[in-house]
């Protein structure tokens, strides 16, 4: 099982690696390091194959990430303001670290969220096409039940009268809440899972060595920590 670890670290569950997770005042932010002043979203895994799903028969630069590794990517990028530069390292045993290897992984990163990215544009014009057509149809039936209330008040008023009037109206400004709620409300999240998505594809994404001890490469150097 893939599972997030202290200072934004992506590891296999189980490992006995012992790390545990720090909780700390200044935010989440004090959970990752910094590469050049830039919080760094880290993964650490036993095989590149672990970032995908081992199920899509695309070609390695095409696949589809794994469920966890996108979540976990999602989520990391969530944590910081849209605007907040942030950079993906992943670890991986040295024996698979080449320069193709790299260039096919930043790939296959940009092209999921690419995708992901699209999807959720395609879900956003789908769901305000939903709301202007709901828009039309809750409108047109909210003025038939004016014309029906219309109508009844010509009649002797009466118990019966006015129940059947009240009730439409509020039955006709009910309707009127599925596509009202679409146009202020229903449409962000899916606006802010795009933005999420489209700022992980301009991300840059390293890749490091991993010894068999757990020892990192150390071409790539971290900002230390400023101690208040």
């Amino acid at each position: 099982m893939l599972m997030k670890q202290a200072g934004g670290r992506y590891i296999r569950g189980g490992t006995g690696e012992g790390r545990k997770k720090r909780f700390s005042g200044e935010g989440t932010e004090a959970l990752y390091r910094e590469h050049a002043g830039i919080p760094v979203i880290e993964l650490e895994l036993k095989s590149f194959l672990q970032l995908f799903d081992s199920f899509d028969p695309a070609p390695f630069h095409e696949k589809e990430l794994n469920l966890d590794a996108e979540e976990y990517l999602y989520n990391a990028v969530d944590e910081f303001p849209l605007r907040k530069p942030l950079e993906i390292m992943i670890y991986l045993p040295s024996a698979e670290v080449s320069a193709e290897l790299e260039t096919n992984l930043k790939e296959a990163i940009k092209n999921h969220f690419s995708y992901k990215s699209l999807l959720a544009e395609i879900e956003l014009k789908r769901l305000l096409y939903q709301g202007r057509r709901n828009f039309i149809i809750a409108l047109t039936f909210l003025f038939l039940c004016l014309l029906v209330i219309r109508l009844l008040s010509a009649f002797e008023e009466s118990l019966v009268n006015t129940l059947f009037s009240e009730g439409l109206l509020i039955i006709g400004w009910v309707a009127m809440w599925e596509p009202v709620h679409i146009f202020l409300y229903g449409w962000w999240p899916i606006v802010h899972r795009r933005n999420i998505y489209e700022k992980i594809v301009h991300m840059d994404v390293y890749v490091g060595k991993r010894s068999p001890e757990g020892e990192r490469s150390q071409g790539y150097r971290f900002t230390p920590k400023k101690t208040p």
